[in-house]
């Protein structure tokens, strides 16, 4: 099933109709009054667009990273590797192998392809494929991961090595594969979910001890820090950050670890640490990210002591300006 959202099908209607929005939301909701609401938005601008004569899929051609629509097949996309990662072996019930991975670049954003034929994963084994190297791949299909957009290379694929010494402009934007959602919409154990709001409130960092082998929580012992599954071990600050997240139909707690709290503070994790000791420099930090917007991306926990929803948090997208005006105006 493709992943095309509501806003991507009007864009694509405009663009080949030259239809203003007005006439494009007219049409839909003429349809949605004609089918008595029997099916959703989506549905309906996906009937717009056909009876106009506009393709929403059209992968017989090159295609952009920002382009490629989860459940697609046959892709054919140009880039760049701009990471390279190590060559992984897996083992499962009825299946063993490896997978090469790498991240792949072009002018419209990043999204990491799997390698999964043997003779593709050799390209990588004999530095054929390198970071910096400009590759065609074709026959790809794309996959989500829950947060992520990924693009598979199998047996039936093709990876071809550009040698004409063409370099390509990457823009490193990640593609994201995320179901959007108000807070009021948001259920118990929702994973992978998104929800574009405003900070309203935010606490100081709480910190606990973690192993440094698990990250699980470390007991006192002795006088000593000791895992249950590694036993005495060196302890590792791990911060936790809460705040109230607010879209206009509802609030939600949201709770972050380790790197998202960087990412949401954006300091190092050796600046958030000297807040332990010195929790009042945080009063300037508040003020700074209180009315600030973002997308939250994460899994919806059930806290049974409060009885409410909270969001932990998967990842952190932060909107621009121009980016918000679209949201608004959609």
């Amino acid at each position: 099933m493709f992943n095309v959202g509501y806003e991507e099908i009007i864009s694509k209607i405009k663009e080949e109709k030259n239809l203003s929005n007005e006439e494009i939301e007219y049409k839909i909701k003429e349809k949605l009054t004609k089918l008595s609401d029997l099916i959703s938005k989506e549905g309906a601008a996906h009937i717009v667009a056909n009876e106009l004569g506009v393709k929403l899929f059209d992968i017989t051609r090159e295609l952009k990273v920002n382009r490629l629509l989860t459940g697609m097949n046959n892709v054919v996309i140009k880039g760049k590797v701009i990471q390279l990662n190590p060559i992984v072996e897996f083992k499962k019930e009825n299946r063993e192998g490896r997978v090469g991975s790498f991240v792949l670049g072009d002018d419209t954003g990043i999204i990491r392809v799997a390698l999964w034929d043997t003779n593709h994963i050799k390209l990588i084994e004999d530095n054929k494929i390198k970071e910096g190297s400009v590759l065609k791949l074709k026959n790809g299909y794309v996959k989500s991961n829950g947060i992520f957009k990924e693009l598979h290379v199998g047996n039936k694929g093709d990876v071809e090595i550009d040698s004409s010494g063409e370099d390509i402009e990457v823009n490193n934007r990640q593609s994201f594969d995320f179901a959007r959602k108000k807070i009021s919409e948001l259920n118990e154990n929702d994973n992978g979910v998104g929800v574009l709001g405003t900070i309203v409130q935010i606490f100081e960092p709480r910190f606990y001890e973690a192993c440094p082998q698990c990250s699980k929580k470390l007991e006192m012992s002795d006088g000593k820090f000791s895992c249950k599954t590694h036993g005495s071990v060196s302890e590792v600050l791990v911060p936790i950050l809460n705040l109230f997240l607010d879209d206009g139909t509802d609030n939600i707690r949201v709770v972050a670890f380790r790197n998202q709290v960087e990412r949401l503070l954006n300091l190092s994790s050796e600046k958030i640490k000297e807040l332990k000791d010195k929790p009042e420099n945080f009063d300037k930090i508040r003020e700074e990210l209180l009315g600030k917007q973002l997308v939250i991306i994460g899994k919806v926990n059930k806290n049974e002591m409060f009885g409410r929803k909270e969001l932990m948090v998967q990842r952190v997208i932060e909107i621009t300006p121009d980016e918000l005006i679209k949201e608004l105006e959609a």
